[in-house]
């Protein structure tokens, strides 16, 4: 499977979103050797209960900085936020029932690592532009 990495493509020129940014790529590399090195499902539960939460949080830094100045595209930001918490609620509910599969490895690389990337080009960038006029 193939890890994500960072590189200054990815920023959307602020620090904070882009230092979050850096975590959340580094705990999905963390959930797909993981999932692909089939490791017990105590460190996988662990791993992926910990992308959850920084989703979260992350999530929560995003859509305080777009209320709190204002953002247009807030609506939309945040559908697509929705959007990346049932893939993830999913996944999760994936692992419960059966466990590291080669499946659940594939659907990890395939809808996260491509989401990300495709989001932070796409989404986050406009924001970052947006918040960096202000």
């Amino acid at each position: 499977m193939q890890t994500l990495e960072w590189d200054n493509s990815l920023s959307v020129g602020v620090e904070e979103i882009d230092a979050q940014h850096r975590t959340w790529i580094d705990r999905f590399n963390k959930v797909v050797e993981a999932v692909s090195d089939r490791r017990g499902a105590t460190e996988i539960s662990k791993t992926l209960g910990f992308l959850v939460d920084y989703t979260e949080e992350h999530f929560g830094t995003e859509e305080a900085r777009m209320a709190e100045t204002g953002y247009p595209d807030m609506p939309a930001h945040r559908d697509r936020h929705d959007d990346i918490r049932l893939t993830l609620n999913g996944l999760v509910e994936d692992f419960r029932e059966d466990g590291p599969t080669e499946e659940l490895a594939g659907d990890v690389e395939t809808f996260l690592g491509n989401w990300l990337i495709k989001h932070i080009r796409e989404v986050d960038m406009k924001l970052g532009a947006f918040l960096a006029a202000q």
